[in-house]
């Protein structure tokens, strides 16, 4: 991620204070302190989240408060975001991109919705799978662990766009069934 680690927890830890958006339905990150949770990024990490095309659900907790990175929760992370159309390939998925999931989900749960479980359409592919689907691109970060596909329970396009874009630390594309998410370079478009 082009973000420096620190910037990117000191933008993250901003979720915890919030203010209310008119017409959202979300709520935007103000005053850290105000709201008393200056250690977002030091409790557990969980996501919450499911492959659309296996039917796998699982809540993943791949940082403890205690031990850090969790070995055991990282590798389940990359398994659930395997390539299960092309022999179950697997690789490393960007830490990065784990964490901007567990932001955006932890922003949807501050924000009041009750189970914001991500859907997972498409996370890494293999070059040769990749090559395959009509319009992707060829260099494409899926390929390296660093994309996702997905979609939010009880949270629109619209305002996963919103949150995303607040963290500016990867591209966002929205497309008509779900939201792209990578850990390259910052940049946005519509799909």
């Amino acid at each position: 991620m082009d973000l420096s680690r620190r910037d990117f927890l000191g933008r993250t830890a901003a979720v915890a204070g919030l203010v209310a958006t008119g017409g959202t339905g979300l709520l935007l990150p103000e005053d850290v302190a105000a709201a008393g949770m200056e250690n977002f990024w030091l409790q557990d990490r969980i996501i919450s989240c499911r492959r659309a095309d296996t039917k796998e659900k699982r809540d993943i907790r791949f940082f403890s408060a205690n031990q850090g990175y969790l070995n055991d929760g990282y590798r389940y992370a990359c398994w659930l975001m395997r390539d299960a159309k092309d022999g179950n390939a697997v690789t490393n998925i960007d830490v990065g991109l784990l964490n901007l999931l567990y932001a955006l989900q932890e922003w949807a749960r501050l924000s009041g919705k009750p189970d914001p479980v991500i859907t997972i359409n498409s996370a890494y592919r293999t070059p040769r799978r990749n090559a395959s689907i009509e319009g992707a691109a060829r260099n494409s970060l899926h390929t390296r662990g660093k994309a996702v596909d997905i979609t939010m329970r009880g949270v629109t396009l619209d305002q996963l766009r919103l949150m995303a874009d607040y963290y500016k630390v990867g591209g966002i594309g929205i497309y008509d069934t779900f939201i792209h998410l990578d850990a390259g370079r910052y940049r946005s478009w519509r799909g």
